[in-house]
Parts: structure tokens; sequence; C-alpha cells
């Protein structure tokens, strides 16, 4: 799942919180699922190159031959074992060769599957923010972090449970707030 996760109840956010664009203010941004896409980087994945439509395409065309051949050797590999079938050892090499073939077409097509349905998503979610003005996100951030940009910048969204599930604060309808915390927060 995209974005900061789910909800203490285990449903899924209503929105997904990240920077965007490339000026100088640090804007926040609350974006749903569908426009989220590949989403922001966390703080734990900022490494990850892979993570955007250009390093994911380059993932995808990297794996594609590996996708093709893997599914290719397992024939290679019954071949073995068929033609080998009076001598034990052969056999067995061609059962390791065929054991192999498959691990290999698991991990290379799955791989290639994953990495093509990331890049629908991105190009889906693309058409879905350009209409509405949302840049991509850039890196993500926590329901607090975003919590406190809202606040002070008012009239953007709603400050509730709803919209800030993770939120570690309690909000102004919950038993455990005291109207001292917003100034300590």
């Amino acid at each position: 799942m995209a974005g900061t996760g789910n909800t203490r109840d285990g449903q899924v956010p209503k929105y997904f919180y990240a920077t965007g664009g490339w000026g100088r203010e640090t804007v926040i941004y609350a974006y749903t699922e569908e426009e989220w896409g590949l989403g922001g980087h966390s703080a734990r994945e900022s490494g990850n190159t892979a993570n955007s439509l250009i390093g994911q395409s380059v993932v995808a065309i990297i794996m594609t031959i590996p996708a093709i051949v893997a599914p290719l050797s397992m024939l290679v590999g019954i071949y073995a074992t068929i033609s080998s079938f009076p001598d034990l050892g052969e056999v067995g090499m061609g059962l390791i060769w065929f054991v192999g073939s498959i691990v290999c077409t698991l991990l290379f097509t799955g791989g290639w599957l994953v990495s093509v349905n990331a890049i629908r998503s991105e190009l889906r979610a693309r058409r879905i923010r350009k209409p509405k003005g949302l840049p991509t996100p850039l890196y993500a951030v926590t329901d607090d972090q975003a919590r406190r940009w809202f606040e002070e910048h008012p009239g953007t969204l709603e400050i509730s449970r709803e919209n800030f599930p993770l939120s570690t604060r309690p909000f102004p309808d919950e038993p455990e707030y005291l109207p001292s915390q917003e100034k300590r927060a």
C-alpha cells in the first residue's frame, strides 16, 4: 500500500500527504489513493531511485529479457531431465536446472509484472493529478507533519481524525484533548 499506511482500525486512509513541486517554500499536498501513483519517497526509502517513472521504466526494460528467457529455460530443464534419464546423476542435474528455472521465472516474470503495474498506476495517477494542478508527490510526510502544516494554513483541509487518522495528537472532539496541547505542538 502506498502512502502513510493503514489506519488504527485497518482501513485505508482517506488521504496520503507529501511535499510536491520544486519551489523554495515547503507545501504539503493531500492526495487520494488514486492520485498517489508511485508516491513520494519516505524517510526510509529516500535512496530508492526506482520510485520514479523513469527509474521504474528502466527496471521494467532490464527485467524484460530475463522475464522472457527464464520460462524458456524451463524447457531446457525438462529436456535435460528426459534426455539423461538412465543416468541418475544427470537426471539430478536436469531437475536442479528445472527447479532453478522455475524460481527464476517466478522472480523475473513477477518482478516485471509488478514493475509494469507500477508504471501503469503512475500514468493513471498523472492523468488524475494534472487537471487538479497537483504536483508529483516528492517526499511523503507523516500525518502529524501534514496536520501541523494544514493547521498553519487553515481553510485548505478540515482538521479531523478522518483526514489525519494516524496523527498521534488528540483532536478537539476527543476526550484526551487538552487546549494547552495546541500551544506546545
